[in-house]
């Protein structure tokens, strides 16, 4: 990154978008385009993933990936086996493209899903992982490229996307057009007993997996069947996997 924003003229706080301006949904996706065209970056998505048993309309999912895209992604279930998703769910600052789809560490199913993504231009650019609600995952993608853009202008894009979700929470709340969460949401460690439960291990074995005891590891599957509302743990494996709490 060496080219600074400066080099065309512009200065990044004018430029800068006010996102409180935008009413709806349209115009927040208007705003934060206008801002990625200055630096010829597009197209982008903003996803908050409340639940894959859904239409992905249904969640909030913002941005100028194409329609069509969307719905092969959602048809076959992608989400579960994404290389961008499970990388944003372990990452705390912004990853490029290329290392989350790096060939060598891609399964079959991954390397599919990256080349239907690089079809719709969306195979080089970053991800930026954000803390959705409720634990949700939840990150901002812009594809192009990025070798071009200094330190600073980095910055303000990684601020733009974190104030483009920020606005479409508001436009969107919880109890507006995306519906409410069904449950409770799980702690971390009702999380992990589930994620190893998922993958058939014994209370036993989560325990000597966690450094817990197996009373413990009880303990935080019979909460998260409580939250989940479901009368066995076979059931609050399913409904955690069907509302994005685990991926396995």
């Amino acid at each position: 990154m060496n080219t600074t924003v400066e080099d065309s003229g512009l200065c990044l706080p004018d430029i800068y978008p006010d996102f409180s301006q935008a009413g709806d949904a349209s115009g927040l996706v208007s705003l934060f385009a206008g801002f990625l065209g200055h630096f010829s970056l597009g197209p982008f998505a903003l996803a908050e993933v409340r639940s894959a048993n859904i239409d992905w309309r249904e969640n909030l999912i913002l941005g100028t990936i194409p329609e069509t895209y969307l719905d092969q992604y959602w048809a076959d279930r992608s989400i579960f086996d994404s290389p961008l998703f499970l990388a944003c769910l372990h990452a705390c600052r912004p990853i490029p493209l290329s290392q989350i789809y790096e060939r060598k560490r891609l399964t079959r199913r991954g390397q599919a899903i990256y080349n239907r993504a690089a079809q719709y231009g969306l195979g080089e650019g970053y991800a930026f992982p954000l803390k959705g609600r409720f634990n949700r995952p939840a990150l901002v993608l812009v594809a192009g490229d990025f070798q071009a853009i200094d330190h600073t202008a980095f910055l303000y894009i990684e601020m733009a996307g974190m104030e483009f979700y920020h606005r479409a929470c508001t436009l969107f709340p919880e109890n507006g057009a995306h519906g409410t969460r069904p449950h409770q949401p799980l702690s971390q460690r009702e999380r992990e007993t589930l994620t190893w439960a998922a993958k058939g291990k014994t209370d036993w074995e989560i325990a000597q997996l966690l450094g817990i005891s197996e009373r413990t590891v009880h303990y935080h599957i019979e909460n998260a069947k409580r939250k989940m509302m479901v009368p066995t743990r076979l059931q609050a494996v399913v409904e955690a996997i069907k509302t994005l709490e685990i991926l396995v």
